[in-house]
């Protein structure tokens, strides 16, 4: 029980921390990139997990390691709002911690302030400095 409501307080957070707003810019670099988790805020993923997000047209969504997940983002310039984020809710145990770093990733990539993409590699960065790393994969159809 404390578990789930655990989960539904930072839904919640989640959701009023995405209020407010950027003018979604659908000619932006983001439209039609997938990318692959390389590292957040420094850190390596645990082994045997993965993180992916593809953006299209204003919409975002791909895999947190455990759960599938989607919302919205907007861009100007090299700001960026990722808004209404939401995933499905299955539960996973291995590998250890896998849950833990689930919820890092999504509480960084919600509040994701600007992005810079140099190459093949995408840097998202909150307003507080985190970073979330991406390698560019291929966009499959």
């Amino acid at each position: 029980m404390k578990k789930y409501l655990l989960i539904v307080l930072f839904l919640i957070a989640l959701f009023l921390g995405s209020c407010g707003g950027l003018p979604i810019d659908k000619s932006g670099g983001l439209s039609e990139t997938a990318w692959t988790l390389v590292s957040y805020n420094g850190d390596s993923l645990i082994s045997g997990s993965s993180m992916t997000a593809f953006f299209e047209a204003g919409e975002v969504n791909g895999s947190a390691s455990c759960n599938h997940y989607f919302g919205s983002y907007k861009t100007k310039g090299n700001q960026i709002q990722i808004e209404g984020l939401g995933w499905t809710e299955m539960a996973c145990m291995d590998p250890e911690g896998i849950m833990q770093q689930e919820q890092q990733l999504m509480s960084l990539f919600s509040q994701a302030a600007t992005y810079s993409i140099q190459g093949q590699v995408l840097q998202i960065t909150t307003d507080a400095g985190k970073k979330l790393i991406f390698q560019q994969a291929e966009v499959s159809d």
